[in-house]
């Protein structure tokens, strides 16, 4: 039988223990989310100082970027899994000074021209924190992660992703479209090897990769081509006004759009620095993904763009699809890369999957604005309805065929949930 003593040792290391594991989840839970989304916004401002980028560099930006943010917490308090940097931890570091300074880093890496908007904001940063130990090795861990997250994304294969890339000339296969078709920059196909990008967090860029696109000699491609004819040109009198603002509204890169709503949430749920930041990093790597994955798919499968399609539409086998060769769409110029899938709405569903994943419900009302569409908010009753939005809206502007939309939408939903399961979970 254990003497009294003995009993009483073992519940005092017991009571110790409770007490040391309560300290770090109310430092978890009560530490800001304020640092984590004044980076989060600063990675959305040197993009939009840089100008205009298209989806698949923003979100490699934003990943890399959220993804360092979350890694530099987790060496603090390691409450989550981390990506790059593991078994760095040092619990006595300032967390705002390590996320400012790693983030800071990681800007300067990802956009050299806006280094001298990140030296003032990180200047701001660290004076707000009071000089001591912990925000020196606040700033070293920062460094730290940054240095390995730079490390491990130089040579991902975002830099030769860039080449010349041979058009198709047999119905359904992609050509350039204008003003890509002729003129000094006749042929341009813009970055055909993203697909084969390093990847965040799935196994393989083919890995949810849909199945091919109908011919277009058969019904279902007829149904879909006469949909787009007189839903998505430039003032199609069968496309409502509501239809017409949708198209517009998510105009905008979805990576974009996504982090302004998760952005919005964390302040409405008054999340912790270590919560915001991992729904941002599982966010973004799924955005990121989503966005290699669409490219493997859209070089795999080499399929013509609505207006490609409708201005041919009398050469393409098909007897029911009457073509215009003076059609165009709403929102010209069509990107100049293949249709199918569409990446618009595979980013809008791993992204959303992610969300929703997060706060275990789809049913959240929530309203939200666009930058592409400024002036202009649109509510909605759930993570769904909106995904579903986003979706259509490539259609609506005459970008993309349903069966692109549909099967984008599906596979982002595959890569959102993989994304969620395996990786950056709670320790």
């Amino acid at each position: 039988m254990k003497s009294l003593l003995t009993i009483c040792i073992a519940c005092s290391i017991a009571i110790i223990a409770c007490n040391k594991n309560k300290d770090t989840a109310d430092k978890t839970e009560n530490t800001s989310a304020n640092m984590v989304l004044q980076w989060n916004n600063a990675g959305m401002e040197a993009m939009r100082r840089t100008g205009s980028l298209p989806p698949m560099l923003e979100s490699r930006i934003t990943a890399t970027l959220n993804v360092t943010i979350h890694d530099v917490l987790n060496n603090i308090i390691p409450k989550y899994e981390t990506y790059a940097l593991n078994n760095a931890v040092v619990s006595g570091a300032n967390a705002d000074a390590a996320v400012a300074q790693a983030a800071h880093d990681v800007l300067l890496y990802l956009l050299p021209p806006q280094k001298t908007f990140a030296d003032s904001l990180l200047d701001v940063s660290l004076n707000s924190i009071a000089a001591g130990t912990d925000k020196d090795q606040g700033i070293a861990l920062g460094k730290s992660a940054a240095t390995v997250m730079i490390t491990m994304r130089t040579n991902d294969g975002s830099t030769t992703a860039q080449y010349p890339y041979t058009q198709g000339t047999l119905p359904g296969q992609y050509r350039s479209t204008p003003p890509f078709d002729a003129g000094p920059n006749a042929g341009f196909v813009l970055l055909p090897g993203w697909g084969k990008v390093k990847l965040f967090g799935l196994a393989s860029a083919a890995q949810f990769r849909v199945g091919a696109p109908y011919l277009t000699s058969s019904a279902a491609y007829a149904a879909d081509y006469n949909e787009i004819k007189k839903m998505g040109c430039t003032s199609c009198p069968d496309r409502s006004a509501d239809q017409t603002q949708i198209g517009m509204f998510w105009l905008e890169n979805v990576p974009a759009s996504l982090n302004r709503i998760a952005a919005a949430f964390i302040k409405q749920n008054n999340l912790s620095a270590w919560k915001a930041a991992r729904l941002l990093a599982l966010l973004h790597m799924a955005e990121a993904d989503a966005n290699i994955s669409c490219f493997d798919a859209k070089f795999f499968y080499n399929f013509w763009r609505p207006v490609t399609a409708v201005r041919a539409g009398d050469t393409d086998s098909n007897t029911v699809t009457i073509g215009d060769p003076a059609w165009n769409l709403l929102a010209a110029p069509t990107p100049p890369v293949p249709d199918y899938p569409s990446n618009h709405a595979t980013d809008g569903g791993a992204g959303m999957t992610i969300i929703k994943n997060f706060f275990g419900k789809d049913d959240i009302s929530f309203s939200t604005t666009s930058a592409s569409l400024p002036g202009i908010t649109r509510s909605f009753t759930s993570l769904t309805q909106a995904t579903r939005e986003i979706s259509l809206s490539r259609i609506y502007v005459g970008y993309h065929f349903r069966m692109a939309v549909d099967s984008g939408e599906a596979m982002g939903r595959k890569i959102g949930q993989y994304i969620f399961d395996h990786s950056l979970r709670e320790k």
